[in-house]
C-alpha cells in the first residue's frame, strides 16, 4: 500500500465492514464494537502507519479496474517467525470472485518470505464465508478465545508454512 491507495483503501474496508456486520454479525458482535472497528478505518490511521516507517507490519490492497477492492494488513513480530493478520475485506460488490483469495495468497507468500514459520488471525464464528476460505487456504482452528474482544468469543485460525 501506498499513500495513494489510503483513500481507496478506505472506502473499500468501511464498505466491507459495514456489509460483513449487516449480512452476518448483527446479533453476535455488539453494535458499540463495530463502531469502534470502523473509526480505526480512518485516512489518518493509515497514513499514521504509513509514515511511521514500522518494518514489522504489513499492507496489501486489491485494484481491479485501477479501484482498490480490498485490503489485507498485519503484523509479523520481529524474528519470532509469527505472523499475525490483523483484517482481511473485499469490497461488497467484489466478493466471491477471488480477491480476497488472491490477498490471503500473498499475505502467506510474504509471511514465508520474511521467515515465518506461522501465521494466525482471529474470527468470528458467525462468519462462515471467511472461515471456508480460511479452511481451503490451509488455515486450521487452533483456539476457541472465550469472550476474547468486547465479550464476544472468537476462533483463532492458523496456518504453519514450514
Amino acid at each position: 500500500m501506498t499513500a495513494m491507495d489510503i483513500d481507496g483503501t478506505v472506502r473499500a474496508l468501511r464498505e466491507a465492514k459495514i456489509d460483513i456486520f449487516n449480512r452476518f454479525e448483527r446479533g453476535h458482535y455488539p453494535k458499540r464494537a463495530h463502531l469502534f472497528d470502523l473509526s480505526r478505518i480512518s485516512r489518518e490511521n493509515y497514513q499514521r502507519a504509513l509514515d511511521s516507517k514500522d518494518k514489522e507490519s504489513y499492507y496489501f490492497v486489491a485494484e481491479m479496474n485501477g479501484r482498490i477492492v480490498g485490503a489485507a494488513y498485519g503484523r509479523i513480530f520481529g524474528k519470532s517467525g509469527f505472523s499475525f493478520l490483523h483484517s482481511v475485506a473485499v469490497h461488497p460488490s467484489k466478493q466471491r470472485q477471488g480477491v480476497g483469495e488472491k490477498l490471503l495468497r500473498e499475505v502467506v507468500a510474504y509471511s514465508r518470505k520474511q521467515g515465518c514459520h506461522k501465521i494466525s488471525l482471529n474470527t468470528l464464528q458467525v462468519l462462515i464465508p471467511a472461515l471456508k476460505l480460511y479452511l481451503k487456504l490451509g488455515f486450521v482452528p487452533e483456539a476457541y478465545l472465550r469472550k476474547q474482544w468486547w465479550k464476544v468469543d472468537f476462533i483463532q485460525m492458523s496456518k504453519w508454512l514450514n
